[in-house]
C-alpha cells in the first residue's frame, strides 16, 4: 500500500468513528499530485458533508460531476450543497438535470419534489414524490418524516 492510500484509509477510518476534522487532517497530507484522484475526492465529499462546509462541498462535488457524470453520488452532493447554500432553484435545476441522466435513482425524484414543495409547486412535488416512491417505495418513510415536504401534508 502507498503512502497517500495509508492516509485514505485512516480517513475514512477517521470519518467512520465521527471524527471528520482527523479526517480532513489526513486527506490535507495527501500528496498534491494525489488529491484530485477520485477516491480522495469522495472521502473530502463526505468530510464536507459531516463538516457541514457546503461551500467546499459544492465545490469538490461540482467537479466530481464534471469528470465522472455517470456516478449520480456526485449529482445528489452537488444538489444538497447547492439547497444547504441558500439556493433551491439551483438545487432543484442540477437534480433535474440528473434525473435527465440517471432515471432509475428514486432519491434524485425526491429532492427535486421537496424543492417544488417549499416553493409552494404542491402538485409538481406530487408528481415527483410519486415517481420516487414507484422507483423505491422505502421513500415513503422519508417523506412522512421530512419537513420539507410538510406543504403537501
Amino acid at each position: 500500500m502507498q503512502g497517500y492510500e495509508r492516509q485514505l484509509e485512516a480517513a475514512l477510518g477517521y470519518l467512520h468513528l465521527g471524527m471528520p476534522e482527523e479526517a480532513h487532517e489526513e486527506l490535507d497530507g495527501i500528496p498534491p499530485e494525489r488529491k484530485t484522484e477520485p477516491l480522495v475526492l469522495r472521502a473530502r465529499a463526505f468530510i464536507y458533508c459531516e463538516m457541514k462546509e457546503w461551500e467546499s462541498l459544492r465545490d469538490v462535488a461540482a467537479f466530481l460531476v464534471s469528470i465522472l457524470p455517470e456516478d449520480s453520488q456526485h449529482w445528489i452532493w452537488l444538489g444538497f450543497a447547492a439547497r444547504r447554500c441558500g439556493s433551491i432553484p439551483e438545487a432543484e435545476r442540477i437534480l433535474v438535470d440528473a434525473v435527465r441522466r440517471h432515471p432509475g435513482e428514486a432519491i434524485l425524484h425526491f429532492n427535486p419534489a421537496c424543492y417544488a414543495a417549499q416553493t409552494e409547486r404542491v402538485p409538481l412535488a406530487r408528481e415527483r414524490l410519486a415517481e420516487a416512491i414507484r422507483l423505491d417505495p422505502t421513500i415513503t418513510k422519508m417523506a412522512v418524516d421530512d419537513p420539507d415536504l410538510q406543504p403537501l401534508w
